[in-house]
């Protein structure tokens, strides 16, 4: 049954991309980042569901007249100039078959470049967080009461046959979102905007408040999937979120009542998992880690411009090992362990530089733009949201530092949002420029007398 209604929605999305191409966008975003064909039992589990729905939007892209031309961006630029650093050093990799994996990465840096193309203005912006948000939120939802119906004695994973199969990769996709769960409750129980639907309209705050169940379960769902780097990626972002919470004495409260008087505490295998990380020489995993480091660490070196390029591991264990500073007794897996020492080991010192620099210049668009959209007059959503990706991404940082998610379509999903909200912002600016007080006055328009006992509300009106 799943199958057939999966097919149903993808053959029904053809006719509505055509007519209106940004929804492909949002449709290729869940398509990539559910992935819920891994969902499915019979034949849409192989069905090539992402690519019907990329080609469809490709071409009505193509023949579309409502787009918008490429931002111009020093984000935008950064962008550029890193797809073109990558496709140099998959140039000159050690692995010929590195061709591959570029490809790969190359179909999700295709999308992070159209998608400015074809969202812009307040409604498909939402959308399309909307989208992203709920996509990774099914699972949180999903995991949260797992964890819940269980007590936390099983693990939490990813669908399989998907890129968030496992564990850690679920876990750091929760985490990302997690902040822009909160939002999105917040953007409906607050009614920050009018919904042109009138069932969000009439039912709006009671979403609001399923929003923030599912926020709740999300972070049970995350502390369940037993990763330690997930863990560390949440006490990243708990001081963050805690600050931007309302009623902090009743959460604190009802913290105290679980922990000290009802004596709620964390599963035995939990806090098992989570006390190797003090004795990471005594873990098989966390010296793994360890290793792996050095031998991306040691690959720089050997080439520090351009590096191994992707897919180095693919030469071979007895290739590998030879960068590696020891040897330990146990069954390996060629793998970074970090999206730091993985563009280093890729890429070199220049990949890394600018792996990092555009890092942090998507961090300081989004700063910015929740800065100056809390001034603008109804873009409280949008400063909003702008910290929601500010802060998932600092738990994507700190998580990644033990993961090897460099490449992870999410991280990219956030930046194409980035440079998005800066157009946004920007055009929210010249307008409310046009509507300054004194070309108001010039048009009779009446202005306050008293100017310095005017506030704008929480929606900014």
């Amino acid at each position: 049954m799943r199958d057939y209604l999966l097919f149903a929605i993808i053959i029904g999305l053809v006719p509505v991309i055509l007519m209106r191409p940004w929804v492909g966008i949002l449709a290729w975003f869940w398509v990539g980042l559910m992935a819920p064909h891994s969902l499915t039992w019979g034949f849409m589990r192989s069905f090539p569901v992402a690519m019907i729905i990329a080609a469809v939007t490709l071409f009505a892209f193509l023949t579309a007249r409502d787009k918008r031309p490429m931002p111009k961006s020093q984000l935008m630029t950064l962008l550029f100039v890193w797809v073109g650093w990558v496709t140099l050093t998959t140039a000159v990799a050690v692995n010929p078959n590195a061709w591959g994996f570029w490809v790969h990465f190359m179909k999700i840096m295709l999308i992070t470049f159209v998608a400015p193309l074809l969202i812009f203005g307040p409604g498909r912006i939402i959308a399309l967080l909307l989208v992203i948000t709920g996509s990774l939120a099914f699972y949180g939802f999903k995991g949260g009461l797992f964890a819940v119906s269980t007590g936390g004695a099983h693990m939490v994973l990813g669908p399989d046959g998907s890129y968030l199969s496992g564990n850690t990769y679920i876990g750091i996709a929760m985490i990302m979102v997690l902040p822009a769960i909160l939002v999105s409750a917040r953007l409906f129980h607050r009614r920050w905007v009018e919904f042109g639907s009138k069932f969000l309209q009439r039912y709006s705050r009671l979403l609001g408040l399923f929003g923030y169940a599912v926020f709740w379960l999300t972070a049970v769902a995350i502390l369940a999937t037993y990763s330690r780097g997930a863990l560390l990626g949440l006490l990243a972002i708990a001081p963050f979120m805690f600050l931007r919470m309302q009623r902090k004495i009743v959460l604190v409260t009802l913290a105290v009542i679980a922990f000290g008087v009802i004596g709620v505490t964390a599963p035995e295998r939990l806090t098992e998992r989570w006390s190797t990380i003090e004795s990471y020489e005594e873990d098989r995993s966390a010296m793994q880690r360890i290793q792996a480091w050095g031998v991306n660490w040691n690959m720089a070196l050997d080439r520090p411009l351009v590096g191994m390029g992707f897919r180095n591991a693919g030469m071979g264990y007895d290739w590998w090992i030879q960068y590696a500073e020891f040897e330990g007794d146990w069954t390996h897996v060629l793998s970074p362990h970090s999206i730091y020492f993985s563009v280093l080991g890729n890429h070199g010192f220049v990949g890394l530089a600018l792996y990092l620099a555009l890092m942090i210049g998507t961090l300081l668009a989004l700063n910015r733009i929740r800065k100056e959209a809390r001034d603008q007059p109804g873009r409280i959503w949008l400063s909003e949201y702008a910290w929601a990706l500010q802060i998932g991404l600092l738990g994507y940082l700190a998580a990644g530092a033990f993961l090897d998610v460099a490449y992870f379509n999410l991280l990219y999903a956030f930046i194409a949002l980035a440079v998005v909200m800066q157009r946004e912002l920007a055009q929210g600016a010249e307008q409310a420029g046009s509507t300054a007080p004194d070309d108001r006055r010039a048009r009779g328009v009446p202005q306050p007398r008293f100017r310095e006992f005017v506030v704008r509300d929480e929606r900014g009106q």
